[in-house]
């Protein structure tokens, strides 16, 4: 019997790539403008060697076993069904909070599309129900349909992306780029949690690279750079391009929780870097609403197996889309404080104390050994742990207040 061979150092890095790079992307000049680029900078280095541990403390764990296992069965393995009803529970609000965000996002942008087309202003309701009945009609053609289609809006984004850093380098302003504000360093770690989130991509890419070591701890520390360096450049243009603004003026914008596309109005002396950026973020979100609703699709049917009479497809995508196009229907601002609230809730948790835990439990506890360990030991663990608690703490004060 002829074995298949394992996936590339690159292909394994770009689905990294693939995973991370998504809606986030569109929020984060607002909440960075906030701070300024060199601290913003600053926390996205801090979540780049975040999420690189995270991921290789989940290969650690992944290796421990012969057979193909998730984060949930790794946190059944470590912390008993606690720890699974812990980790599916996070899980179900994370694509539930993402969703919110897309179909806000998303929504707006079909909205403005629509009216241009008609040169009328139609309701925001009517755009995001056409917006979310085109999607979900997509993904219900399939996955092939889905891939077929992600590739064109990629080409979209790649060219929308590469052309509003053409046109926006000209008219960055060096005063922009060195305003600082250290004090809201910390509120720009949320949305990257979301902007580097790939965790759970892990162990199916150990099952790509056939358990090759050296091939996943290459690829997660390229597949984390490559948005490292993508995030970093589309920031420093669209920081560097926006007027002079007061504090009060960017709180404001961040507290209607709008896109990069609210955040360029008043850019207006370069109509085509607000035009490329709103091409950008239709193209970018369409991609990653309907490649993560085949995931939520699956996701559901996998969890309802015990439930034949649940896995009825047209229920499974009511389930999918309903309750996030309610929220975002009684709540039209809700695009900033969803990918928020998902990533320094729930990823802290899910992508970060839950790693931590599982591995503490498997080396220090029931001393499970396996062919790989991570470099740093117990102080590796607690400063995970610290860090992600941080955040943790930081998001729910600023829910209370």
């Amino acid at each position: 019997m002829m074995q298949t061979k394992s996936g590339t150092t690159l292909g394994a890095a770009l689905l990294i790539t693939g995973c991370a790079i998504g809606a986030g992307m569109i929020g984060l000049p607002v909440v960075s403008a906030l701070a300024g680029f060199i601290p913003s900078s600053v926390a996205m280095i801090l979540v780049y060697f975040f999420a690189t541990a995270t991921g290789l403390l989940l290969v650690e764990a992944a290796l421990w076993f012969e057979h193909r296992v998730h984060l949930v069965s790794l946190a059944k393995f470590a912390l008993g069904n606690v720890g699974k009803s812990i980790a599916w529970t996070f899980f179900l609000f994370l694509f539930y909070c993402v969703f919110v965000a897309y179909i806000t996002g998303g929504g707006q942008l079909f909205t403005s599309v629509l009216s241009t087309l008609f040169h009328t202003d139609l309701p925001r309701e009517i755009g995001v129900f056409i917006y979310v009945l085109i999607v979900g009609g997509l993904v219900y053609l399939g996955t092939r349909a889905v891939s077929y289609i992600s590739r064109i809006f990629m080409l979209g984004s790649a060219i929308s992306y590469l052309a509003l850093i053409c046109f926006g380098f000209p008219h960055i302003s060096q005063e922009q780029i060195l305003h600082k504000n250290w004090n809201a360093l910390f509120g720009t770690i949320p949305i990257l949690f979301i902007c580097f989130g790939y965790q759970n991509l892990i162990p199916t890419l150990v099952y790509y690279t056939k358990k090759n070591v050296k091939m996943l701890r290459r690829a997660i520390f390229i597949g984390n750079l490559i948005p490292f360096l993508i995030y970093s450049l589309w920031d420093f243009v669209i920081l560097g391009i926006l007027p002079k603004m007061d504090a009060a003026a960017l709180q404001q914008i961040a507290d209607r929780g709008d896109l990069v596309t609210g955040l360029l109005q008043k850019a207006s002396e370069s109509p085509s870097v607000l035009f490329f950026a709103g091409a950008f973020s239709f193209f970018t979100i369409l991609t990653t609403f309907m490649a993560s609703t085949l995931a939520f699709v699956d996701f559901f049917k996998d969890g309802l197996k015990r439930f034949p009479k649940m896995q009825y497809e047209p229920f499974i995508y009511a389930l999918v889309l309903i309750p996030p196009t309610i929220c975002t229907f009684l709540s039209p601002h809700l695009f900033l404080a969803a990918l928020g609230f998902a990533g320094g809730f729930i990823d802290a948790v899910l992508f970060g104390i839950l790693p931590v835990l599982i591995v503490w439990v498997g080396r220090y506890v029931k001393k499970v050994r396996g062919p790989y360990e991570v470099a740093g030991g117990k102080p590796l663990l607690l400063a995970v742990f610290l860090f992600s608690g941080a955040v943790l703490i930081y998001r729910l004060s600023t829910m209370i207040s």
